[in-house]
């Protein structure tokens, strides 16, 4: 019999250790942390907030499991392998409101979890241990997320295509085909950009582009490219290659120098769309569906200028507080569009199975929505995008040609240096902008900007009236976000920030806790930061609490309406988008949005009963 608090452990160690997810006391569904052996504390702390969500989660999974292991238990680990890593827990009933019924022998079913572990192909090294709760045996398996070149996690017996789970919400979801296909291709250098075009030749590639980067490469590269024909230097660079009895274009060539390549890839384009409301299908105040609806073809450097000018076209401007001076500028700065949309074309699957898909340019009046075909690829995570230097490219030889590719401007198309996201965090902190929300799904790759800023007159006047000294450009879109109810870690910080480099991250955090401005709560790898109570008071005309019409006073928030206020503090988002960031089931979200729209703390745009409709925090 375990003591109270004890627990034994169990570890299937087959792979190179890897970090999973799990879930402390304090944490909202999803975040992050490192990896401990679970205590009864702990649990006991887990099982109390799954009580207020009334549901588990998308790195939590609750089983009775008192008649032994469930059937589809491999499915949970294999989508917990192939995601963010999670957290199994066997002998809680959710159904009861999740009260502690325990298992009949722990020390089996740690052996049997084990043993599915080791059937899994890679082999999952996941953490099981038992611990004791209200006299009952509770076991607990810590499933890490595997590196991504070791994905897809699938079940020996049925192969990757039929054997291969992802999390979606609180359940488990069989990869499709092209998710499959785009994992395994991920274990493997990619060489789809060098692959030839049969159909095409020299003719087809724009002559006065392709001599500009020719004398580009010579002067850049002299000794070695000097005393060689063109043909010789195109095709070491990639730009031809040999193809039976004659020399072609590769598909990277093409794409940058063609004339027009969607002759022979018809699909390799953009498409570009321009809603008049912030849900596709409901139409504008005159019954409009579109405002714009356009293909863009040609070369990369041709669709890139196309795209902004087609997406100035229908931006606005506006005027911009930088330091003392107001400055008019457009919605989304013309930097940040070519970055993104040169990484959309550049970073895209170029695959035979994906040439039939169209990198999509979505805007809308409050956001602007960027998707390219295939997720990222090799070691890169989302939540380093940007902030760390770690870089994986797709299409190698692609990048190298744009890397000396004449935009038209005196610039180059792209740097690869692996600088562009950094690059976009920079411009939209300098613009006093929110930063960009990026979303992997294997499949495709989706960079969302809101489309507003966040250092408006209001806040400005709020900054001013803290008297605390001058403030960088960060440190006063951290302090704007924390008004708005975000607490924030270094990591955190650097994400919606723009630094880079976590010192520079901490010693402008460290600043603000000197100045009086925020408070630090936890240590080392928990620390976060929140806003002073006082600092609040300090502008009480810019806080005055939200209340319901005719009402004096607003009720306390339950938490299920907490947790959707709180997911709504980084922007507009539809009832879907909150099921997936929440983990609560739909109708507890839209039980909670019903209730905050009553309280006037929730706006919804589109209609009442339509999935696309669109919830934003009132601030």
């Amino acid at each position: 019999m375990l003591l109270q608090g004890q627990h034994k452990r169990h570890t299937t160690s087959v792979l190179p250790h890897h970090s999973s997810t799990t879930v402390s006391h304090w944490a909202a569904p999803g975040t992050h942390h490192r990896r401990w052996p679970v205590e009864a504390s702990e649990l006991r702390e887990l099982l109390e907030r799954l009580r207020q969500l009334r549901n588990d989660y998308s790195t939590c999974e609750v089983k009775k499991a008192q008649g032994g292991l469930p059937a589809s238990i491999w499915e949970t680990i294999s989508a917990f392998a192939n995601g963010s890593g999670g957290r199994l827990i066997l002998g809680v009933d959710e159904r009861d409101a999740f009260a502690v019924t325990g298992v009949a022998e722990p020390g089996v079913m740690e052996a049997n979890l084990g043993a599915i572990c080791a059937d899994l192909e890679p082999a999952v090294r996941a953490d099981i241990s038992t611990v004791e709760l209200d006299g009952r045996h509770v076991v607990v398996c810590e499933v890490p997320q595997l590196a991504r070149d070791q994905r897809p996690c699938h079940k020996r017996s049925l192969g990757p295509w039929a054997g291969s789970r992802i999390r979606v919400g609180d359940g488990d979801r069989r990869l499709t085909d092209y998710e499959v296909a785009v994992l395994l291709a991920n274990r493997t250098e990619q060489r789809h950009d060098v692959a030839p075009v049969p159909r095409a030749t020299l003719d087809d590639l724009d002559a006065e582009l392709l001599a500009a980067f020719l004398v580009r490469i010579r002067q850049s590269r002299a000794e070695i490219f000097r005393r060689l024909d063109d043909e010789q230097v195109l095709i070491m660079l990639n730009v031809l290659t040999r193809y039976q009895d004659a020399v072609v274009p590769t598909l990277a060539g093409l794409l940058v120098f063609g004339t027009y390549p969607q002759t022979f890839e018809p699909q390799l384009g953009m498409t570009f769309v321009a809603y008049p409301t912030a849900q596709p299908g409901v139409p504008g105040p005159r019954g409009e569906r579109f405002s714009e609806n356009r293909s863009v073809d040609g070369s990369i450097p041709v669709m890139v200028a196309e795209c902004i000018r087609v997406l100035k076209r229908n931006m606005k401007r506006r005027n911009v507080i930088t330091g003392l001076y107001r400055t008019e500028e457009w919605e989304y700065p013309e930097e940040v569009l070519r970055e993104v949309l040169v990484n959309a074309l550049v970073h895209r699957d170029y695959a035979e199975f994906a040439r039939g898909m169209q990198v999509q340019i979505e805007m809308y009046p409050d956001r602007l929505v960027i998707r390219n075909p295939g997720g990222l690829y090799g070691p890169v995570e989302v939540s380093s995008l940007g902030t760390t230097p770690v870089t994986s490219s797709r299409n190698r030889a692609l990048l190298k040609i744009l890397e000396d590719t004449p935009f038209g401007d005196g610039h180059m198309v792209c740097e690869n240096r692996g600088s562009g996201i950094t690059r976009i965090r920079v411009a939209l902190t300098e613009a006093g902008m929110e930063q960009p929300r990026f979303a992997d799904d294997i499949s495709t790759f989706a960079v969302e900007f809101p489309n507003h800023t966040l250092l408006d007159e209001d806040a400005i006047k709020w900054l001013g009236s803290l008297g605390r000294g001058p403030l960088s450009r960060s440190q006063m879109a951290a302090l704007v976000l924390m008004r708005n109810g975000r607490e924030l870690s270094n990591s955190s910080y650097r994400e919606v920030t723009g630094v880079s480099d976590s010192r520079a991250a901490s010693r402008e955090l460290r600043e603000l806790v000197e100045r009086g401005l925020i408070a630090q709560q936890g240590s080392r790898g928990g620390t976060t930061y929140r806003l002073l109570t006082d600092v609040i008071a300090e502008a009480p005309d810019l806080f005055a609490p939200m209340t319901a019409p005719g009402s004096g006073s607003r009720p306390p928030l339950n938490a299920n309406e907490d947790i959707v206020l709180t997911a709504l503090g980084v922007g507009s988002r539809s009832r879907a988008e909150l099921e997936t960031a929440t983990g609560l089931r739909p109708h507890q979200v839209q039980r909670a949005l019903r209730s905050l729209r009553r309280q006037n703390l929730v706006q919804m745009s589109g209609q009442e009963r339509s999935r696309n409709a669109r919830y934003t925090a009132v601030r």
